[in-house]
């Protein structure tokens, strides 16, 4: 047998390797064109932003960032155009449906974003301290590209509102950083204990409702006419345990003895604190023209119903007319008073020449229905 040289084999088994990787490289290019064939389509990631973008161009007026999705998600390519909506009413996220896949199915998802404002808007141009008041000097309306929502725009007027916290000059402006202010009341100079608060006794004061006393008075109406109880400070701020209220009511002109029949000299009206009125006094001085006091009165008194009567229209021992109405005529009779009686009062009277004593109705001066 002829001995095959050592080269020749060499060559023979390189040649027999390349073909067995050819082979291989064959088999795995058939492997990747059968998985691609067989891969569904994926929907891009990139189209999902865009279809985001001009939802919110079209509907929100503004351009949105979106929060990247995951590089690993997949979804099926939509053949349908994408829908976007706002699922909870606000401008933080949106929701993106696929109505229809080329499978025949379908897919959502919900999307984080930032949406691009481009408001008018008042900015700090110099700083203010804490509790400090904005002055026109403070704040300038400019531009304000971004996220925010919350700054006060050209709508508003901060001028002359009060700050919470020290701001800083480049600071936006919003409500937050505002006191809410509501209009008080302080003493524009000291009033003496007894005063009747008049208009010049009061000046506006902008106090924020977080710190204000609940008993502060807000209504200037609430204060004038009424009477200091205290001795009031100039720059104090009213509230309602400063002040009292007073009535027109009718006091005694001068003092009065007990029995007086009042005339129209003896009553006069005048403004008197509620503290000293312990019972309802009365408001009209003719109402009380002839009636009776029951007791000595001072000076300057308001008048209550304890204090007075009513006239007597029958005088015990004194003589009167009796009269019984029957249905179709009248008896007439005298007779005397047993009691003080007034107008609708029942006393006892005593007949005359009979001496029987009966009971009856004063309905008159010197006059009595006798009871049948």
């Amino acid at each position: 047998m002829k001995k095959i040289p050592p080269i020749f084999d060499k060559w023979q088994g390189l040649a027999a390797g390349l073909i067995q990787f050819k082979w291989l490289l064959l088999m795995a290019c058939l492997w990747l064109i059968s998985l691609s064939s067989q891969a569904a389509p994926w929907h891009a990631h990139e189209a999902i932003y865009q279809a985001v973008s001009q939802f919110s161009q079209q509907e929100l007026g503004s351009n949105a960032s979106t929060k990247p999705l995951d590089e690993r998600s997949r979804y099926a390519l939509c053949t349908t155009p994408l829908q976007v909506t706002l699922p909870f009413n606000n401008q933080k996220t949106v929701k993106v449906v696929c109505e229809k896949t080329h499978d025949k199915t379908s897919w959502s998802l919900y999307l984080s974003i930032n949406v691009q404002t481009n408001i008018k808007a008042w900015r700090l141009v110099s700083p203010i301290e804490e509790q400090g008041t904005i002055a026109a000097k403070h704040i300038a309306l400019v531009t304000y590209t971004g996220n925010q929502s919350n700054f006060m725009g050209s709508e508003t007027n901060p001028i002359g509102q009060q700050v919470k916290r020290r701001l800083n000059k480049g600071d936006w402006l919003s409500p937050e950083d505002m006191n809410n202010l509501q209009t008080l009341w302080r003493a524009a100079e000291d009033i003496p204990q007894g005063q009747v608060i008049a208009l010049k006794h009061l000046t506006s004061s902008k106090e924020p409702v977080q710190t204000a006393s609940p008993s502060a008075v807000s209504s200037r109406v609430q204060l004038i006419g009424k009477i200091a109880k205290r001795y009031i400070k100039t720059g104090k701020l009213l509230d309602k345990n400063d002040i009292e209220g007073q009535q027109l009511v009718v006091i005694s002109n001068q003092a009065l003895s007990r029995g007086r029949e009042l005339i129209a000299q003896d009553l006069a009206l005048a403004w008197v604190p509620e503290h000293s009125l312990r019972q309802i006094a009365f408001s009209q001085k003719e109402a009380l023209v002839g009636w009776v006091t029951k007791r000595y009165i001072a000076s300057q008194t308001p008048l209550t119903k304890d204090m007075l009567r009513k006239a007597y229209l029958v005088v015990k021992g004194s003589q009167v007319s009796l009269q019984i109405n029957l249905d179709n005529y009248q008896i007439t009779n005298k007779g005397q008073a047993l009691s003080n009686g007034g107008l609708g009062d029942k006393i006892k009277v005593k007949l005359s020449p009979s001496g029987l004593v009966k009971e009856g109705l004063v309905i008159a001066k010197g006059q009595v229905e006798l009871s049948r």
